[in-house]
């Protein structure tokens, strides 16, 4: 007995929607990205189904000729030309995972920014503190040095010392106000530069403690991450062997449907063999 053609291409068609994804996926996806998007990414065929779909392909592999061409709008030199390189999709749970270890790594860059930050600014403020301690110091001898002339110039005036005198005194008295003045200006500039980096070492160790608040937060979230891409994985671990175990099952019963088919065959031979035997002894008994 011979299957034909058209047969065969009745019991493809009747099984397809046994047989087909339930979706087409147009680009290239890793296992674990289809996994996700369709559990089943295989196939799932009950037994009937399975036999009914091994029995229509071994029927044109044993019994008929199927000719495959291909379709005359792809041609292989465009097929070649076209393919594209692979682009690997993330999962959900991949994308999570990697954004937690990227906001852990900025958020350990930020801290070595800060502590930098405030190393320099301490540094700053140790100088500018010796700057104003000197020139606080400098300020006070000029000071005390202009306050003693002042005080000689006053009392030489009071006892009527002669003109020569009061006005070396307050010759020496206008000078040592005019340096005074100088040494006040350069311990106020030395005073706001000092409080200014005092107040950068201040933000710098805000920002330390802030950043560490914030790299405890984001190393919780990392964890949750990495705990979530972990069961995913064996998630899909799990399913992949699962369609592994279904393949395997799937390809036993071809081999056994292909051996049956091939019995069946032989003994249609044989019996095809025997009729013609029959025939031909019935033939030449009809010429006795």
């Amino acid at each position: 007995m011979k299957l034909s053609i058209a047969t065969g291409l009745v019991l493809a068609l009747a099984t397809t929607e046994a047989f087909a994804p339930s979706k087409i996926h147009s680009s290239p996806q890793s296992t674990a990205l289809f996994a996700e998007e369709n559990n089943n990414f295989l196939p799932k065929l009950d037994a009937k189904a399975a036999s009914v779909v091994v029995a229509s392909f071994l029927a044109f592999s044993t019994v008929g000729v199927a000719t495959t061409t291909i379709p005359t709008f792809v041609q292989p030199a465009q097929a070649a030309s076209k393919v594209a390189v692979p682009e690997k999709k993330l999962s959900k749970e991949e994308k999570e995972f990697v954004k937690a270890k990227s906001n852990v790594e900025l958020a350990n860059k930020t801290l070595k920014s800060y502590e930098q930050l405030a190393s320099d600014a301490n540094s700053a403020s140790k100088k500018a503190s010796s700057a104003l301690e000197v020139a606080t110091k400098n300020a006070a001898s000029a000071k005390k040095a202009y306050t003693t002339v002042a005080e000689k110039l006053a009392a030489a005036k009071k006892q009527k010392m002669p003109a020569s005198a009061v006005k070396e005194l307050s010759a020496d008295a206008a000078k040592l106000k005019a340096v005074l003045k100088e040494k006040e200006g350069i311990m106020s500039s030395a005073s706001k530069t000092s409080a200014s980096a005092s107040s950068q070492v201040k933000s710098a160790e805000k920002g330390i403690k802030d950043t560490k608040k914030e790299i405890k937060k984001v190393e919780k979230n990392l964890k949750k991450a990495d705990k979530n891409l972990k069961s995913y994985k064996k998630k899909v671990d799990k399913q992949i062997k699962q369609q592994k175990t279904q393949v395997k099952k799937l390809e036993s019963q071809a081999g056994k449907l292909k051996k049956e088919k091939e019995q069946e065959t032989k003994a249609l031979a044989e019996k095809q063999k025997s009729i013609l035997s029959e025939k031909k002894e019935l033939e030449a008994l009809k010429k006795l």
